[in-house]
């Protein structure tokens, strides 16, 4: 390995976490909200056909991947916590060696 340098971009690395963190945000606004926004809509129309259809919504209220959104946010926390110690190694390097970090 003499000879051969590790580059690691922080900026890009934390443009993907910010991206995950919308992604996960978004995810949860969705399975979160969607039963509730929806019901409210349909409570002005009177049919059996929407009172199905309102049954159906309420049996999918607790469909939300809680496990999924979860993971996602364990991945999340995990990514942070490797950029936080590559960049504090990083800065800690730099100042044993006279430089100003990455």
């Amino acid at each position: 390995m003499a000879g051969q340098a590790i580059k690691i971009d922080f900026v890009e690395l934390q443009n993907i976490l910010n991206q995950l963190r919308a992604g996960i945000d978004d995810f949860t606004g969705y399975t979160t909200t969607f039963r509730s926004n929806t019901s409210d809509r349909l409570e002005a129309f009177n049919s059996d056909f929407i009172a199905k259809v309102d049954a159906l919504l309420d049996n999918m209220n607790n469909d939300v991947n809680q496990d999924l959104v979860n993971q996602m946010e364990t991945i999340y926390q995990a990514g942070k916590a490797v950029l936080d110690g590559m960049k504090q190694v990083d800065e800690e390097a730099a100042k044993a060696i006279g430089g100003d970090g990455s």
